[in-house]
């Protein structure tokens, strides 16, 4: 896949989605807006919601990639939310499309991938097993996806900086007991 183009036909989609819903977005309004065929958008995407997948893959490698080992959860939650309120149109073109799940699947992406992580930093030295650490991963992805989406839905008015800062307390707050606890169930 041509990275220029891939990236010329992101930038596009996310260009037209900061202006109308996602619904009304046509495989032809993106070519037209970056200057490529319909052709050349069908040998890189099977549709736009490929497109979007790919949009949402990329902001979710770059994320993980730059916390892949500094154990900063304040800061992957900080990066998501800032992501999500820079791009706040297109978030809500997205987020109240008949796609809802494409901005839900990035989102788990990298919390569930970095919260596995940080499990795995937190029990270090410790006999805990994977399906503990993947059981609690999955309850904090699911709980920061919910809080998400609801802080999506009021409109994004507190500041990412402020979420993330309570995220991160109460992540950090709960993670051994909520470890604790599901070995004392689970193992």
């Amino acid at each position: 896949m041509s990275n220029l183009t891939c990236k010329a036909l992101a930038a596009a989609a996310v260009s037209l989605l900061e202006e109308r819903s996602l619904d009304k977005i046509t495989v032809r309004d993106i070519t037209d807006r970056c200057g490529l065929t319909r052709n050349t958008f069908y040998y890189h995407f099977q549709d736009i919601y490929d497109l979007l997948g790919y949009i949402f893959r990329e902001e979710a490698d770059a994320t993980l990639e730059k916390y892949s080992v500094k154990g900063d959860w304040k800061g992957v939650f900080l990066d998501i939310l800032s992501y999500l309120k820079k791009k706040k149109k297109m978030i809500e073109h997205v987020y109240y499309s008949s796609r809802q799940e494409e901005l839900e699947f990035y989102i788990q992406q990298v919390v569930g991938a970095y919260a596995l992580q940080f499990i795995e930093i937190e029990t270090a030295g410790q006999e805990v097993s994977k399906h503990v650490k993947q059981t609690v991963a999955d309850f904090y992805r699911n709980a920061f996806v919910g809080a998400t989406f609801q802080w999506v839905r009021e409109g994004m008015k507190t500041a990412p900086s402020v979420m993330a800062a309570l995220y991160d307390n109460m992540f950090r707050g709960t993670l051994r007991q909520a470890i604790a606890s599901a070995r004392e169930i689970l193992d």
